[in-house]
């Protein structure tokens, strides 16, 4: 059977079985996770329920606020919290009951605690060609892992193998290279 075919009789089968995803998955011999990504890409949640939009009042906010109207004007006009507008316009996202921004600070409000986490243009930020880059540690953590020699490494980097070596040296927690801890 073709992939859209498959696909198709998974949502025949979610309707019938009332929007139940791991029911119609099961019902059509299908794996519930492959499932639950086309109805989450539907725009399908648990039971059949359509999923509501991120916020009703932004798309009216960012119209307003794009033709000019001040923020408080465009929060009253939108029926939008003052606060809510003002962390949309500095790129705040509240995730639950704690607010991330752009610069990876999340401030959790439950806890009052604060977590730094790097944004990714940090981790993906472009380096001096001395320094290896996040491709290269992924790569000698795979090619370690698969049991290849440290000049083998080296040679598919175009680095030395004392480079390497250094580098899982310097960078192995419990005999194990770390290449996304070793590039933070």
């Amino acid at each position: 059977m073709d992939f859209e075919a498959l696909k198709a009789r998974f949502f025949e089968a979610l309707d019938q079985e009332d929007g139940n995803v791991v029911a119609a998955a099961r019902a059509v011999g299908l794996n519930r996770n492959t499932a639950a990504t086309w109805a989450r890409k539907a725009g399908v949640r648990g039971r059949g329920k359509p999923r509501p939009p991120a916020h009703p009042g932004r798309a009216e906010y960012e119209r307003l606020r794009a033709a000019g109207v001040r923020r408080r004007d465009a929060a009253a006009q939108a029926g939008v919290h003052e606060r809510t507008a003002e962390d949309w316009d500095q790129g705040i996202r509240q995730i639950g009951h704690s607010r991330l921004h752009p610069d990876g600070r999340m401030i959790v409000y439950k806890t009052g605690v604060t977590i730094i986490k790097p944004p990714l243009a940090a981790v993906d930020a472009q380096l001096h060609p001395r320094f290896l880059t996040m491709a290269e540690r992924e790569t000698i953590a795979d090619m370690r892992r698969a049991g290849h020699s440290l000049r083998a490494i080296g040679r598919v980097l175009g680095r030395p193998a004392s480079t390497v070596k250094r580098e899982i040296d310097a960078r192995a927690v419990d005999g194990i290279y770390r290449p996304h801890r070793a590039q933070r």
